[in-house]
């Protein structure tokens, strides 16, 4: 004998399973699936429905699902009896979870947190040995004036005074 489930829980299911199928119109196959069902009655008496997201990036289909109920139950959403919109929820250690409260029950959407692979140490780089060439040097300079330019503007100086004298 099976027993039936509750109005409101196959509502929460049927809606929650519909909004899953349409988050991805334009992919042809979703991957990710919501698996593992379960149905508890919480110690005040509400009904939660939870599924677990199993496939190859459920991170991913998570945030795209949470972006998507926020906007699909904005309207839906009704304060006055308790209803509340979706949210991420990181209060389970080891998992990450998509909650939201409509029409009395709560459904959580939520897969395991999988551990951040850790790098392998990799070796520091080794010197490879071989000469460095060095610039060639250039030769110092060494003036017998102040300034090495002063001998240069005299010179020019001169020729000039000679060119621009004037014989009346």
């Amino acid at each position: 004998m099976t027993t039936a489930l509750h109005p409101d829980i196959t509502l929460a299911k049927c809606r929650t399973l519909k909004d899953w199928c349409d988050t991805h119109p334009n992919r042809p196959c979703r991957v990710e699936e919501l698996t593992d069902w379960t149905t508890v009655r919480l110690d005040n008496g509400v009904l939660l429905v939870s599924a677990r997201i199993t496939g190859p990036d459920p991170a991913v289909a998570l945030r795209e699902f949470g972006v998507r109920q926020e906007e699909r139950l904005g309207h839906r959403v009704d304060p006055a009896v308790g209803d509340q919109p979706p949210s991420l929820d990181f209060s389970v250690p080891g998992r990450s979870a998509c909650v939201w409260r409509l029409g009395g029950v709560w459904v959580e959407v939520w897969h395991p947190d999988t551990p951040v692979p850790v790098p392998a140490l990799s070796r520091p780089a080794q010197r490879v040995s071989r000469p460095i060439p060095t610039p060639p040097r250039r030769p110092a300079v060494t003036a017998t004036t102040p300034s090495g330019r002063l001998p240069l503007g005299q010179r020019l100086t001169r020729i000039r005074r000679t060119l621009t004298t004037k014989e009346n």
